[in-house]
This record gives C-alpha cells, structure tokens and sequence, in this order.
C-alpha cells in the first residue's frame, strides 16, 4: 500500500463513480480499477460495493476513507516540514552570546530582525564568553556566536576554519566623573591620564584585558580597582573612584548626572560586534539567519562589516572581551 492508492481509493469513494474519479485523477479508468483491486488484495477486505450501475463504500470501506484522509494529510504535512526546513524556516539553531554583545542593544536587534523572517525557528540562546564561544562553534554545540572584539588589535585572529560578519563598531571612551577637571574637555588626549586612578574591566583572562587597556592608553595605567561588570565600572566611575576606558556602547549607561564620557585623541582602537559562524556546513535555518543579517539595516549607526573581516588564524584564537 502506498499514498497513490490511497489517494486513488478517496478520490473513488468520494465520487463514487469510477469514471469521473478518473478524469479527476487524470489517469485512465481500467488503470484505476486495477490499483483499487490492488489496494483490496493487500487489506485482504472489500472497500467497495461495485455494479454495472453504481459504486457504493462498504462499511470498512466507509472506515478506511476516514483514516486515508488522516493518512494523507499527515503525509502532506510531512512534506510541507521537509520544504520549510529546507528553506531555513524551521528548526532549531544554537546562538552563543557575550554579555558585553547583550548590553549593546546589537543583540536585541539582530534576534527581532530575524524573528520577522523565520518566527517559526527555535532559538537556543547561550551566554558565553567570547573564547568559549570560539571553542563551541569548533565542537559543533553552538551554531553562530555574537562576538564582541577589538579592531585594532593584531593578537586577536580567528581559526581559518571560522568565518564573520562584523555588525557594529564602537569607538573607545574615556568614562570619568561629571565633576573631573577634564570632563570639560571634548576630546582626551592620553597623555593628560598619565596620574590619574583608573578602575578596569577584567574578563576571564585578566592578563589580556589589563593589556589591551595598556595598549590603548599607551603606558600602564595605576588601576585601583577591577571589576567584571561593566555596570560596576560605571557606577564606580559615577562615585568618584577613578576614570575607565569603554565601548562607546557603553555610554549609555546612565548613573544619574555623575559620568560623562569623552572619546581619546590618538586612539585607533575600536570595539567591534561579529557574528561568528563555520565557514562550511551550514544548515538551511544557518544559511537564512546569516543572510537576514547580512542584509538587514537594524543596525543603523554602526559600520556594517562583509565576510571574512577578521583575520584568521594557524592556532587557537586569542581572549578577548
């Protein structure tokens, strides 16, 4: 038995006339008695009462036709799924996260953006630090990740294996207190920073995050306190305790009247957001996530990047925030 003979056998039982349930099959009428004949043989039961002047179901046959029906409308439901996967719009897809990616708000966007074009995928969210995030999508546990990065910075490279769209980029701040001698400044020259306490931002790997301050400022600032948030650090800037360098996503944070934030004169360092994903086998619900981003225009005000921005690495990449 098979979905021909089943649709053969409804369109028959539905005409009850073996004529014109062929002409509505588009099939000739001896073709479709043999395959009804056929259908009774493997059921080892009458579905049909036939005479030289009508067809009529049998109670078997009157059971049947309802459970054919279920039959092959599942079967057109099952297709339907396979070609709806196949284009990516349904599925599941693993999406890795920074935190520092969430507070920016290029998360939020990029998830509404693609939501309007695929509702129907489940997104599997996972908030990770950026190495791990590099690690997962080698392993294959995470399918994208939202990667915060420093253009800028030459140690930073990606496995060749990995590939990116950059998204966003921020400028480098300097966050210090509204009533500091040089919030009256509009640009900060890094020398002016030389003496002053500074309060850092430290991820997992504390070493590399007091180097990239380091490289930014141009000599090693005196740190008196690290935090891991960068609510914290803010907050710790608006008391008063020092000044600190941030994304310029950062900036909207708002501790009352107590931050100011002013860009650095000499600085070409950036912070930037990228989508991280395989360069190969992607899956359909993959391929359409990446090519919403790549065209979507949520992102306003940042510089949206191409492909392949990132430089890639021989061996394992680099920490980074």
């Amino acid at each position: 038995m098979d979905l021909r003979q089943l649709r053969y056998f409804v369109a028959t039982a539905e005409e009850l006339h073996f004529g014109r349930a062929a002409e509505r099959l588009h099939i000739a009428q001896p073709a479709l008695s043999i395959q009804i004949k056929g259908l009774e043989e493997t059921l080892g039961v009458k579905l049909l009462d036939r005479t030289n002047r009508s067809v009529a179901l049998t109670k078997a046959g009157t059971l049947f036709l309802t459970e054919a029906r279920r039959t092959l409308a599942q079967a057109q439901h099952a297709a339907e799924v396979a070609r709806r996967a196949g284009r990516g719009e349904i599925g599941r897809i693993e999406i890795g996260y920074s935190v520092d990616v969430s507070y920016s708000g290029v998360l939020s966007k990029a998830l509404r953006e693609y939501r309007k074009t695929a509702p129907d995928v489940e997104l599997g969210l996972h908030e990770l630090h950026p190495s791990t995030q590099i690690a997962q999508l080698q392993e294959g546990r995470i399918e994208v990740g939202f990667v915060a990065s420093f253009v800028g910075n030459p140690a930073w490279k990606l496995p060749p294996e990995l590939d990116t769209i950059r998204l966003m980029e921020w400028p480098l701040r300097l966050a210090l207190p509204a009533d500091h001698a040089l919030a009256k400044r509009a640009r900060i020259p890094r020398e002016a920073l030389a003496d002053e306490p500074f309060i850092a931002y430290v991820g997992s790997d504390i070493e590399q995050d007091r180097a990239l301050v380091q490289l930014t400022l141009g000599f090693t600032p005196r740190v008196v306190h690290e935090t891991r948030s960068a609510f914290s650090l803010v907050s710790l800037v608006g008391a008063g305790l020092g000044v600190a360098i941030v994304p310029g996503s950062v900036s909207t944070y708002s501790v009352g009247e107590h931050v100011v934030y002013r860009p650095l004169s000499g600085n070409t360092i950036q912070v930037a957001t990228d989508l991280v994903f395989k360069c190969d086998g992607q899956s359909p619900t993959v391929s359409k996530f990446l090519q919403t981003l790549r065209v979507t225009e949520a992102f306003g005000t940042g510089n949206p990047g191409k492909a392949r921005s990132v430089p890639r690495a021989t061996t394992s990449p680099v920490r980074h925030r």
